[in-house]
């Protein structure tokens, strides 16, 4: 008998693997890693504005799917955008009420900047609504958010000039950590107004396990049936 899948709540180590070998097995360039898709989810969450899924999971796709025909199925679709959603949904509950979350930073190979595709994701995050950011980013008391545009290389493409000590890295990842919970705090009242004039319910992005049909629209934005784009299984191999 197969084990109950969850359809809520974090993600455990071996759906956190699951999720990070779809990812690294797009084929686009641009596609985040898991990693960069906790930044990205990071700022998104944070940010001024509510953003939904038609318009991040493209980004996190790094283009359109219909090609790549990643999925193998339509239940193997909604299993990675079950995956997906709950781990936006489990960063909303670690920062409720007055929560912090912390980035999701795997190791690197020696000489690579520790965190630094957490906050190129976040800052991918951060250009959905780059001018209700830069007030904060430029605020003197966010001076910790600030660390996540240097490590994401947008302030010194040069920087590190040295070798980041294994303690230094524990302490951005700590600054980087607390600049986000700042900034959600901060943007909470922007997203609520956001929310109201926009005519959506509080909750809309917050669903627990999504289930798409495959003739509704796609929910990688391409305007697409399901069917046709995210949901359509490739060819039998030979």
């Amino acid at each position: 008998m197969n084990a109950q899948i969850p359809v809520s709540g974090p993600l455990s180590e071996a759906e956190l693997d699951q999720l990070s070998d779809f990812l690294a097995g797009l084929k686009n360039p641009d596609a985040l890693t898991l990693e960069g898709m906790d930044g990205l989810f990071s700022a998104l969450i944070a940010g001024p504005r509510t953003v939904l899924p038609n318009e991040y999971l493209p980004v996190i796709w790094g283009c359109e799917l219909s090609d790549e025909n990643a999925f193998a199925s339509l239940e193997d679709a909604n299993a990675t955008l079950s995956l997906i959603m709950r781990h936006w949904n489990s960063i909303i509950s670690e920062f409720e009420p007055d929560g912090i979350h912390l980035p999701v930073v795997l190791e690197v190979e020696t000489g690579e900047v520790p965190g630094r595709e957490w906050a190129r994701g976040f800052m991918l995050g951060v250009d959905f609504d780059r001018s209700g950011w830069n007030e904060l980013f430029h605020s003197n008391d966010e001076g910790q958010l600030i660390v996540i545009p240097i490590v994401a290389g947008e302030v010194d493409p040069q920087w590190p000039h040295e070798p980041v000590t294994a303690e230094k890295s524990i302490e951005l990842i700590g600054w980087m950590a607390a600049g986000l919970a700042r900034s959600y705090r901060h943007f909470a009242p922007q997203r609520r107004e956001h929310v109201r004039s926009a005519g959506r319910p509080a909750e809309s992005p917050r669903r627990a396990a999504p289930k798409v049909g495959r003739n509704e629209p796609c929910p990688c934005g391409s305007g697409k049936k399901f069917k046709r784009c995210c949901g359509n299984p490739p060819p039998a191999s030979h």
